[in-house]
């Protein structure tokens, strides 16, 4: 189970600390979701259902984690990054990235970090971390329809935050 474990958790960590990143934007924070994740994970991993992706029930775990442990009044409308390093391990943490389109980013994750907590995690996963609408209702535990308005809401918000400002 260890050596098993441990195969996962090579595997997976850039993704999560990734996620963890989308979801939190400050650094401290992600770093403490992302060990947070990985602690319940293991302590939980005699409930994993091998059947199923590893991958979706750590995305799970996190996002849970995200909603229960770390949700504070510090994430609120607005984001900032504190200093050019956490800007930069953000940008960096972004595949195929180049200088030109850096603007672009920054005002793309501004408009993310923008949304609701709901609307920012539909996102997230949908986009950034390639889920299904099923398998995000799965992690989230809310009905396809519910993910399907939520996409299309934020969606909307983005265009238009993107497009206005």
């Amino acid at each position: 189970m260890k050596n098993e474990f441990a195969q996962y958790a090579e595997k997976y960590s850039a993704d999560l600390s990734r996620l963890c990143m989308s979801l939190c934007g400050s650094r401290a924070e992600a770093e403490d979701l992302f060990q947070e994740t990985w602690l319940k994970a293991m302590r939980g991993y005699n409930k994993y259902d091998s059947s199923k992706p590893f991958d979706k029930w750590l995305y799970s775990i996190c996002v849970n984690t995200y909603k229960n442990v770390l949700n504070s009044a510090r994430r609120r409308l607005q984001y900032c990054f504190k200093s050019d390093e956490e800007s930069d391990l953000f940008f960096n943490s972004i595949p195929e990235i180049d200088e030109n389109n850096r603007d672009d980013y920054y005002e793309l994750h501004a408009a993310v970090r923008s949304l609701s907590k709901k609307k920012r995690t539909v996102i997230v996963l949908y986009f950034f971390k390639d889920c299904t609408v099923s398998e995000i209702a799965e992690i989230l535990h809310i009905p396809e329809g519910t993910v399907k308005s939520r996409l299309s809401a934020a969606k909307k918000e983005i265009k238009r935050r993107m497009t206005c400002e």
